[in-house]
């Protein structure tokens, strides 16, 4: 076996960007680059419609594992370049099934799939299909292989270029989306939850570089939610690169709302005092949206009527990805991207702090700016902006 292989790099969105094609192509690059930094030996190649990598045979696992964090990615393999040779493929293919075919009892559905790029080759891909599935199909038929290409549980493809012919028996399966910095930066409001870090990570997947805020309270809960963002910041951060965080301490204006406002509003007006800090360090870092984890419904303070109140603080666009999902759907999703452990570990969040009995579920704007009214809230924002902590991430 040769020690070395041939990624084949895919993508689906970037492909119908026209013009912007290249943009979106130098980026998703870029960023393929940055999560396979530290080997060296790499080379990059970037054809119409594909990246290609050629790899040491032994850094395939982790280049798999790394390659899977990557936005807009829609799947890639890993593979062998060789000469357009049916004989050479025929035993190659052979090699890959036969262990297949043992673990699976003798039983084994197969098939042959062939992109040709290079439309000069003498065969079409059908044909190409037929040359090595038949090969294949005559030494391997007797032991149980059989072809059925609408249910394969094993698929040979090949990829026929003008300079080489790469064979794979693995397509995994990408993050898909646009390529993180391809949409501009974004400021995602993090709380402990299940829900915002999915938030944040659906952004990083449309392309935007994802940097959190913090809104906490350790007076009254601890360093728990300080140490439950510090770890799930890094693991969103894990699919991009170059986050920052920042850690506003929200006591002392969560004490005066407690003291001084009806108890029915004190969340809303908590959030309508997070989206005002929220928008002061966006418009000082050129943030261009807030990203938050409402889902429509699920809480209190995620109605109509409340989710109005509260963005209309910022003249900045709010973006909501997760408002039309439910609860298991976003479970799943944190699930997945490894988020959802570290999120159930038991720390009330900001907002809980000084829960009242009733809040309100379909708040008026006008009665809660007569709440506001009875507390210095601008000086108040102003101080912990001042005290708020400045985090990189990359550096956790």
């Amino acid at each position: 076996m040769t020690e070395r292989r041939t990624v084949l790099i895919r993508y689906d969105e970037i492909g119908l960007k026209g013009r912007n094609r290249k943009f979106f192509e130098k980026c998703l690059l870029r960023n393929i680059k940055r999560v396979l930094s530290g080997t060296d030996d790499i080379d990059y190649r970037s054809p119409r419609g594909r990246i290609f990598l050629d790899i040491p045979s032994s850094f395939a696992p982790e280049c798999t594992a790394r390659l899977k964090t990557v936005p807009g990615i829609a799947s890639f393999s890993i593979g062998i370049s060789m000469a357009p040779d049916f004989d050479a493929i025929s035993v190659l293919g052979i090699q890959w099934i036969e262990p297949r075919l043992e673990s699976s009892g003798n039983s084994l559905k197969f098939c042959v799939k062939t992109r040709r790029s290079e439309k000069s080759f003498p065969k079409t891909s059908p044909e190409v299909n037929f040359e090595v599935g038949s090969r294949i199909m005559k030494q391997l038929s007797s032991r149980g292989l059989t072809v059925n290409i609408k249910e394969a549980e094993y698929v040979l493809e090949i990829e026929i270029g003008s300079s080489e012919t790469v064979v794979f028996d693995n397509r995994e399966p990408g993050l898909r989306g646009l390529p993180v910095g391809s949409s501009g930066n974004v400021l995602c409001l993090l709380s402990g939850g299940i829900d915002s870090p999915v938030s944040a990570f659906m952004m990083a997947c449309r392309g935007c570089r994802v940097h959190f805020v913090f809104f906490d309270n350790q007076p009254f809960l601890g360093r728990g939610g300080y140490d439950k963002v510090l770890s799930l910041a890094k693991k969103i951060n894990h699919f991009q690169a170059r986050g920052i965080l920042f850690v506003v301490p929200f006591q002392d204006i969560q004490g005066a709302i407690r003291d001084r406002c009806n108890e029915e509003n004190r969340v809303v007006l908590y959030r309508r005092m997070m989206y005002r800090i929220a928008g002061e360090i966006a418009g000082r870092y050129s943030f261009m949206a807030l990203v938050t984890g409402e889902s429509l419904g699920q809480v209190a303070s995620q109605t109509l009527e409340n989710l109005a109140a509260v963005s209309c603080v910022t003249s900045l666009s709010v973006f909501q990805p997760l408002i039309g999902m439910n609860k298991e759907s976003i479970i799943s999703r944190a699930k997945e991207i490894g988020t959802y452990e570290v999120s159930i570990v038991p720390q009330p969040d900001c907002c809980s702090v000084f829960m009242p009995k009733n809040p309100v579920t379909r708040s008026k704007i006008p009665f809660l700016e007569r709440d506001e009214e009875k507390i210095p809230w601008k000086e108040l924002c102003d101080d912990a902006l001042a005290k708020m902590e400045i985090i990189k991430v990359d550096d956790l």
